[in-house]
């Protein structure tokens, strides 16, 4: 299937009419996505590694930080 816009704001769709179109295009898809696609290999370069680790570290910190905010949240209210 495919759609055109046409001036108007109009759109011109083609959809199959007979089973063979839309079989031969289900197996056609079918066969595509059943093919697994090569797996991507990125050298991650030393500065890459240092950010990742220093955003891992921070990422660490800010939830240690909100878990004692909500300990001492917990504690002022229980005494109150």
């Amino acid at each position: 299937p495919s759609a055109n816009l046409k001036p108007g704001g109009k759109v011109d769709v083609n959809i199959p009419t007979d089973d063979g179109d839309l079989n031969a295009q289900y197996e056609a898809e079918l066969n595509h996505i059943s093919h697994k696609a090569p797996e991507e290999k990125r050298e991650i370069s030393m500065s890459e590694k240092q950010d990742d680790y220093y955003r891992g570290f921070r990422s660490r910190v800010v939830l240690f930080w909100i878990i004692c905010n909500f300990g001492l949240v917990a504690v002022v209210l229980s005494t109150a």
